[in-house]
């Protein structure tokens, strides 16, 4: 065995000891005392090894009681009335087998010279039997004691972690609170800069606002709301088309359908939005021969949004895949079958969107 090896070993041992001291300490404290007592009450004191070899038994049948008769008679609720008396009863006969035989050793094979003979008659049985229920009485003392500290322990773990929570609570309202300042101090010089570029340069004044409209209504808008108007989605779009078109000195070819009772229709929020952004990302809408186009409208109780434009030479699909499939599992979480969302490219090389949602 290496050194290295016998460190280990040493260690382990010594960690057991550590672990274990309570336990040693007691058992040496109660033996100690159980043997003086007894010894000074019959007048005379055993043999080492009758000491060693019987409460070795006693130990053994305390642990063995408390860790694997009562943990598993006790497990299953509607089983224990049969189960506990079942397994004390063989616990107990055990006890006096190992006890029958102990003795049979002690007085044949020690240097023991006592009054107990094997003599089996009710009084040698009576003193085993005693003793085993004794042990086990401790051991269930020992049992229920053990899980009481572990229900204790469960409850304090739970405490500590609801007081987490409530920390991590209030660690995440503080942040809330601070990304809410943020933004509004965003919108606040937008408003400025717009107030301060409007008479100078409309241009960029129309173009301030409308980003600073479409950021409010991203930070600000629809918050803990599952549906909102489609007016919201129309007026976001439309402030949408209208940057893009500033950006593109109006050279932006989108046409943009709806008849104006759908604004009151109920729909989740940012779909529509999406989309159209969708089609700025990876739509070509600068040829006027091939326009793109959005159209909302109702039929046979059915809301229909269809999107159509045609697809860059040099095409940039990172985030279109990923985007519609949000879109799909929203909708899908939202609507279930009550609504129906495809897309495709076309031979014609149209990329087209079609949502139908049924109208409550």
């Amino acid at each position: 065995m290496t050194l290295i090896a016998k460190k280990n070993k040493l260690h382990k041992i010594s960690t057991w000891f550590s672990d274990k001291r309570l336990h040693i300490l007691g058992w040496t404290i109660f033996i100690f005392y159980e043997a003086i007592i007894i010894g000074i009450f019959v007048g005379r004191f055993s043999t080492l090894s009758t000491y060693v070899i019987f409460y070795s038994l006693n130990i053994a049948t305390f642990y063995f009681h408390a860790h694997v008769v009562l943990a598993f008679a006790l497990k299953k609720i509607n089983e224990r009335w049969w189960k506990l008396p079942l397994f004390i009863l063989i616990e107990l006969g055990v006890y006096l087998i190992l006890t029958v035989c102990l003795d049979y050793i002690v007085i044949n094979y020690t240097d023991y010279n006592g009054p107990i003979k094997l003599i089996f008659n009710a009084a040698f049985f009576a003193a085993p039997i005693y003793r085993a229920i004794y042990f086990m009485c401790f051991a269930t003392s020992y049992y229920f004691l053990l899980n009481f500290l572990e229900e204790r322990k469960k409850i304090e773990d739970l405490e500590k972690q609801r007081l987490n929570n409530i920390i991590q609570i209030a660690k995440s309202e503080n942040a809330f609170l601070k990304a809410q300042i943020q933004p509004h101090l965003l919108f606040n010089t937008l408003d400025f800069i717009y107030q301060s570029a409007k008479d100078s340069s409309p241009v960029a004044a129309e173009a301030i606002h409308s980003l600073a409209e479409m950021m409010r209504y991203s930070v600000d808008g629809n918050k803990d709301k599952e549906f909102i108007l489609l007016n919201d989605e129309i007026n976001q779009v439309e402030n949408l088309i209208n940057l893009h078109q500033l950006r593109k000195d109006h050279h932006v070819q989108l046409r943009f359908w709806y008849d104006d009772e759908i604004r009151n229709v109920k729909i989740i929020p940012l779909v529509l939005t999406i989309l159209v952004e969708n089609m700025f990302k990876h739509g070509e809408l600068l040829t006027a021969s091939h326009p793109a186009e959005v159209s909302l409208r109702i039929e046979h109780n059915q809301l229909i949004i269809e999107t159509s434009n045609l697809t860059k030479a040099v095409k940039d699909n990172s985030g279109l895949s990923s985007g519609m499939e949000n879109i799909k599992k929203r909708l899908e979480y939202t609507y279930g079958k009550n609504a129906e969302f495809s897309y495709f490219t076309d031979s014609n090389q149209y990329f087209k969107v079609m949502l139908v949602i049924k109208i409550k």
